[in-house]
């Protein structure tokens, strides 16, 4: 257990407001792990128009991802995201948050839904 009572705190933060999900990285490795999901509207310019659009955010704990990579997934409920871009750290180096799109379910597609 740790000792430091800010890593305490997101221990318990994570285990208390966290949803399970499963990391995925690039070579293969599978991490059962709980996440804390963003999905805040952004603001894009195109042009002279600004569209509003959704972006998929998820705070991981540095615990149990040791450095997140742009290509690997995570899988929350029932969804697949691919990470993008770099990582952002917290200043104690407990939490990552992480960027991601999500991938198309292809299965409905090809049923047509």
């Amino acid at each position: 257990m740790p000792r430091d009572p800010f890593a305490l705190g997101v221990k318990r933060l994570f285990a208390s407001l966290g949803s399970p999900a499963q990391y995925s990285t690039v070579a293969g490795e599978a991490i059962e792990l709980k996440v804390i999901s963003k999905a805040p509207d952004s603001v894009q310019e195109f042009g002279q128009s600004h569209l509003a659009v959704t972006s998929y955010r998820f705070d991981l704990q540095a615990a149990d991802v040791a450095r997140p990579h742009e290509g690997d997934r995570l899988t929350w409920r029932g969804g697949i995201y691919v990470i993008q871009g770099d990582a952002l750290v917290d200043r104690d180096h407990l939490i990552w948050t992480v960027s991601a799109y999500p991938l198309p379910d292809y299965p409905a597609m090809a049923r047509g839904a």
